[in-house]
Parts: C-alpha cells; sequence; structure tokens
C-alpha cells in the first residue's frame, strides 16, 4: 500500500515517550506478517530500553554505573555498539557529546540520583570497552538517553525490514527514521510556539531528530534549562533555538543534535564527517 494510506499503525509507551511504528507496504507474511513485523520492532525498542536505562536500576547500564570502575562489567552486544559509537562520536566532536554528564542531570533533577555519591569529573573516554565487556578507570554516571533512543529506532527499522516490510517510519518521540522509495513530507515544531510546525520538506530513506526545550525545561538559578549539559562548563544550556539533524542513522542524529547545540554553529566541520546536515530553529527562523 502507498505512504498515503498505511497498511498498519500502532503506538506504545516507551523509552519514556510514545513510540509509533508505522508499515506502509510490506512484501508479505514474513515470519507472521504484518502483526509480527510491529510486535518485533516494539520488541527492539524494548530491548534497548531494558539494556541502557539510566531509571532502571536492573538494566546494563546501571550496573555499568555502580561496578564498572572495580570490575569488568558484561554487556550485551547492543550495548557495546553504543558505548563504542558514544566514544567515536565524543572524539569526533571534541568532546561535545559526552555521556558522561549523568550527575550534572541528576543534580538539575532531569535524572533520578542512585544511592551512591555522584562521582566528579571524567568522561566516556574513561571507559574501556571490549567485546562484551566494558571498565572504567574511574567512577562514571553514563547516561545513554541522548543516543540510545535513536538507536532504539534503528533497531526497530532493522527489526521491520527483517520482516519484509518495504517501506514505513518509526518515530519516538520526534527521533524518527523513514525509509522506502516514496518521499514523505517532514516537519518540526517552532521552539519559540511548539504548536506551530515548520516544514522541512520530503525525505525518504532518512533518519531525523530534534533537540530542544519546549517539553523538557526546568527553572534554575541561572534561569530555564534544558536537559542538554555543556562538557566544558558542567552547565545546562539555556531554553533557546531548537536543534534538528538528518542523518543516515538514527543513533547519530540524535547524539549529534546534543553537540550542534554546543557548538556555537549550525553546520561544524564534523558534521560532513557523519554525512549529517543541520537546521537550527530561532523562534520562526530557521537557519
Amino acid at each position: 500500500m502507498s505512504p498515503s494510506s498505511p497498511e498498519a499503525r500502532r503506538a506504545r509507551p516507551l523509552l519514556g515517550t510514545l513510540v509509533e511504528v508505522r508499515i506502509d507496504a510490506c512484501d508479505g507474511p514474513h515470519g507472521g506478517g504484518v502483526e509480527a513485523a510491529l510486535a518485533a520492532a516494539f520488541a527492539a525498542v524494548a530491548q534497548v530500553q531494558a539494556l541502557m536505562s539510566f531509571h532502571d536500576p536492573d538494566s546494563e547500564l546501571s550496573r555499568l554505573n555502580r561496578l564498572g570502575h572495580r570490575l569488568p562489567v558484561s554487556l550485551h552486544p547492543w550495548t557495546v555498539d553504543v558505548l563504542r559509537r558514544a566514544q567515536a562520536l565524543h572524539r569526533a566532536t571534541g568532546g561535545l557529546f559526552d555521556p558522561a554528564v549523568a550527575p550534572t542531570l541528576a543534580a538539575l533533577y532531569f535524572l533520578p540520583a542512585p544511592l551512591a555519591a555522584a562521582p566528579r569529573g571524567g568522561s566516556i573516554a574513561d571507559l574501556a570497552v571490549g567485546d562484551g565487556v566494558a571498565c572504567g578507570v574511574r567512577p562514571l554516571w553514563l547516561d545513554l538517553g541522548g543516543i540510545a533512543k535513536g538507536y532504539a529506532v534503528d533497531r526497530a527499522v532493522d527489526a521491520l525490514r527483517m520482516r519484509g516490510v518495504r517501506a514505513g517510519a518509526v518515530n519516538a518521540g520526534g527521533d524518527l527514521r523513514l525509509f522506502g522509495d516514496t518521499p514523505q513530507p517532514v516537519v518540526v515544531r517552532d521552539p519559540a510556539d511548539p504548536g506551530r510546525h515548520w516544514s522541512l520538506g520530503e525525505f525518504r530513506d532518512i533518519a531525523i531528530a530534534t533537540s530542544a526545550g519546549y517539553y523538557a525545561a526546568r527553572s534554575t538559578a541561572d534561569g530555564l534549562v534544558m536537559p542538554i549539559i555543556d562538557p566544558r562548563s558542567d552547565r545546562a544550556v539555556a531554553v533557546g533555538p531548537s536543534v534538528t539533524v538528518l542523518a543516515d542513522e538514527c543513533a547519530t542524529a540524535d547524539a549529534l543534535t546534543k553537540a550542534v547545540m554546543l557548538s556555537g554553529t549550525d553546520a561544524p566541520a564534523w558534521l560532513k564527517d557523519f554525512g549529517a546536515q543541520a537546521v537550527r530553529l530561532e523562534g520562526r527562523m530557521a537557519a
């Protein structure tokens, strides 16, 4: 069926947001048909959540945060993959993307504070990641929320394609992946007026992620801030423009929105290394 007449659409609460999976075209009853493909996509998202949630004390990430500085922690291949991607992004962006800012996010109540005392200093570079295992040279609190949501979207798309889905979309609270032959329209919210939308155009086979403060801001002594921490100053970013990144994979787009937000420019040189583009919206004006 055509993308304008979806064959199936389902939504479930996962990853702290609403995840929507849409199937526009399917080759046939691969592995049980459309319903089986939808179930597999949601199962992939749920698995990423179970492995990498900062909020879940039983997740692999929580175990790594508790024990990783004392002994090697065994990890699922997906967790290893995300940690390695995070380290590569940390290097490429000059440290602007760094999941080790979780203590500051917890201090600002963007994240729950674990029982252990918050570690001081350190970065994702202080973590040694091997095949199926990781350990740190110092205590770290890592929050993979800035990349794992996009990664979950990518794994959901993989699950759909493995079951014969030729076209569709997965959207996890604004982290969006489109696939198929027909271009589809993409819009983003105006950061100054979230009820208003801007069109970015029509795209196919693309991942899109946005970082903004309109639904996740906190009031602090420094004013209204977003859950994005500048590792250079250990301070949260003030609510202002939104950043949208377009890339081949949603994990990459998701992570790069934070780095572009902190870079001070709409098109830092390292965007080209990832084949990505960025759009900054400054209240009814796009850059």
